[in-house]
């Protein structure tokens, strides 16, 4: 059994062309849903990651600091 439009059908009585669609949605559906999952995950890794590196910068080692750069050409 499945719902379209809050209708449910039984995918037993569907012919050829109609189970390979419902086949192809049910795809779809499950793609969709892994790309979901895995954007989740990627958004709660990143999170986590940064602040790890936020953590561990608190050294100032790796901090470069911007300096002015002096040229030969008055025109700059």
């Amino acid at each position: 059994m499945f719902t379209i439009d809050k209708k449910e059908y039984d995918e037993t009585k569907l012919d050829g062309k109609a189970k390979i669609a419902l086949n192809n949605v049910t795809v779809l559906l499950n793609e969709k849903n892994d790309l979901m999952h895995r954007l989740e995950k990627n958004r709660i890794l990143s999170e986590h990651y940064s602040e790890v590196l936020k953590k561990n910068l608190t050294n100032g080692e790796a901090f470069i600091e911007k300096q002015q750069i002096k040229t030969d050409n008055p025109k700059e």
